[in-house]
């Protein structure tokens, strides 16, 4: 027996009288005030409403709290109602043919009282929820006042949060640009005017805080907005982009302060998840370095596709273990490995590889910071070379399906020890290729906003210290993706891959740095020169003023997805022997600490490359 709470069991008395109720309206409205024939059919007066009730009890009805209640929940009521009338039909009918004609429920008077039931009862939660939201919103409503810009189904869902959560905050109305919206009310609140209006309304109406609820705009878009906001007078905040918020019902916890992310990363994004899910569904996947950036997202985005087991690969515990419990709480029936290792032990990665038989392999390990390994050159080699070498030897060995490489827009044309090291991954996988089942696919893009060590989380934390932001090039500049989308692409390259192929993304026109570090100082309500200085430091050390994407000797091509292209180029493939000696020179060099030798290297391999060599430890 389910437990019932004592307003479950007075919702139980109040439906009962009500299909009571009904039964006696239904045989008024079949016999008129002909009491002579109702007398005959009377019997059931008693037992209709119980199996009414009956069929709401073991339905669930009385399970839900009627307070935060939709218009969903009245669905089940109609199910339930549906079911008890077909009992009460069957029912009736063996009683007056195999006990006494005693038992006789009509048609017309079941249907009747069935539908004349629903009505009642539907009408007594809907004055259940109205009197208990009237309530509990007198009582606990916040002091915070609202604006929602965006009057579509997500500001919509947004409020419905907020009146569900009063204590968060008082909604006062709507903005939208659609002209055919302006004036018109959404569930009682009005669609005050435009968004070029925004500081109008938000300083007649005393507004503390204003929230962007339109998932779908694109960064052009938010821009426009956020010009017409006085960050320094209102606070302001987003719902993120569609991809992060995809599959999820949308709650007050998406709700975040507007991030420079929303002005250069909401470009629209297609992937076919159909695709993707295909050859992730029910097979081993091995994400190295899980607990990066770029590998954390990947197990995000991987594991709502039901893979059979992830294994999260990584040489810090910390970062593990955080991504490890993370994943485990948003999917607690999923499977999940946890791996210490370090990439270029060949030894561990063979044994990985042997004991646990993945299928699909996602390569993000590596060190990516361009000015620690200008002074630590050989732990380039060793991780991002070395390391790419026996994982992707290894996964050849093995037989697995699909191996995905995750490289870099600093591999062309290198002037960098991290861009050097990345180029001859890409050589090497491109050479491992070249024999193998194995489809294996290289995909390059740039920067990633939010990715630990990257410019924004330094220019932040420089604000949030009062300055000064410090900006290497006043023409520097660099290309820029959101994790989510990067990931997304990367995970419909997995699909592409085949001959290694390089998968470059499309990621639109490079940022000005300089630029992107005004926007933040203003979107943290400060003027940029005059409450936070920018202060110019030069180019580092393998550091360029603008990365490109393709190198001279390689065409592209499209492919179906609009913002994945395909690098060609043949002077990458090394015949086996020579890609044994190009192992064994990385060896040398990292045991023997030969600088000069690496300079060889980089000139032989890539001739493209203008490496510079300082700093070294």
């Amino acid at each position: 027996m389910k437990h019932l709470s004592k307003r479950s069991f007075k919702l139980i008395i109040i439906d009962y009288l009500l299909f009571f109720v009904s039964y006696i309206i239904a045989m008024f409205i079949r016999f008129q005030f002909d009491f002579s024939e109702m007398i005959k059919y009377l019997s059931p007066v008693i037992l209709f409403p119980l199996i009414m009730v009956g069929a709401f009890y073991f339905g669930g009805i009385y399970q839900y709290i009627w307070r935060f209640a939709t218009l969903n929940e009245l669905k089940p009521i109609f199910k339930s109602t549906l079911i008890g009338f077909l009992i009460n039909i069957f029912l009736f009918e063996a009683l007056r043919r195999y006990v006494t004609s005693f038992f006789i429920l009509p048609f017309s008077v079941a249907a009747t009282a069935s539908l004349v039931g629903v009505v009642l009862v539907s009408i007594s939660r809907i004055y259940w929820f109205s009197k208990y939201s009237k309530k509990d919103k007198k009582q606990t409503y916040g002091t915070k006042r609202i604006i929602i810009i965006g009057a579509g189904d997500a500001g919509t869902e947004l409020l419905d949060e907020f009146e569900r959560h009063p204590e968060e905050g008082k909604v006062v109305g709507f903005l939208d640009d659609d002209p055919e919206k302006i004036g018109r009310i959404i569930r009682g609140y009005p669609v005050l005017g435009t968004t070029s209006e925004v500081m109008r309304f938000v300083e007649k109406l005393n507004v503390n805080e204003v929230i962007i609820a339109i998932p779908s705009a694109t960064s052009s878009q938010i821009k426009r907005i956020i010009n017409y906001i006085d960050t320094t007078k209102v606070r302001l905040k987003t719902l993120p982009g569609i991809l992060e918020i995809l599959d999820n019902k949308l709650s007050l916890g998406f709700l975040r302060d507007v991030d420079i992310s929303d002005l250069l990363g909401r470009k629209e994004i297609k992937v076919n998840l159909k695709e993707i899910k295909n050859y992730i569904k029910d097979k081993n996947i091995l994400v190295t370095g899980a607990g990066g950036s770029i590998g954390s997202e990947i197990c995000r985005q991987v594991l709502p596709m039901n893979p059979k087991t992830l294994f999260l690969l990584g040489k810090g515990e910390n970062s593990i273990f955080d991504i490890k419990n993370e994943l485990q709480e948003k999917f607690p029936d999923s499977n999940i490995e946890e791996i210490i290792a370090d990439v270029s032990d060949e030894n561990r990665i063979r044994h990985l590889f042997s004991k646990y038989k993945f299928d699909v392999v996602f390569h993000a390990a590596a060190h990516k910071h361009v000015p620690l390994m200008q002074k630590n050159p050989t732990e380039a080699l060793k991780v991002n070379s070395l390391g790419t070498y026996y994982v992707a030897k290894v996964a050849r060995e093995y037989g697995v399906e699909r191996f995905v490489f995750i490289s870099t827009d600093k591999a062309i044309k290198p002037t960098s020890i991290m861009g050097a090291s990345k180029r001859l991954a890409e050589k090497i996988i491109k050479s491992i290729s070249n024999s193998s089942k194995t489809n294996y696919g290289i995909v390059r893009f740039g920067n990633v906003l939010g990715s630990r060590g990257s410019v924004i989380p330094i220019f932040k934390e420089q604000i949030k210290k009062g300055g000064p932001v410090t900006v290497t090039h006043p023409k520097m500049k660099r290309y820029f993706m959101t994790i989510p989308e990067a990931v997304s692409l990367v995970l419909q390259c997995g699909q592409f891959a085949q001959n290694a192929e390089i998968y470059v993304l499309d990621m639109g026109e490079p940022i000005n740095i300089d630029h992107l570090a005004r926007d933040l100082i203003k979107l943290s309500g400060y003027i940029p020169d005059q409450d936070i200085k920018i202060v110019y430091t030069g180019v580092r050390p393998g550091e360029k003023l603008y990365e490109e994407l393709f190198s001279k000797d390689e065409d592209f091509e499209k492919t179906k997805n609009e913002r994945i292209f395909i690098a060609k180029s043949n002077n990458d493939i090394l015949l086996e022997e020579d890609l044994e000696a190009l192992i064994k020179q990385i060896n040398k060099i990292i045991i023997e600490y030969d600088y000069n030798e690496m300079k060889n290297l980089f000139k032989q391999y890539i001739p493209d490359s203008n490496v510079i060599f300082s700093e070294i430890i």
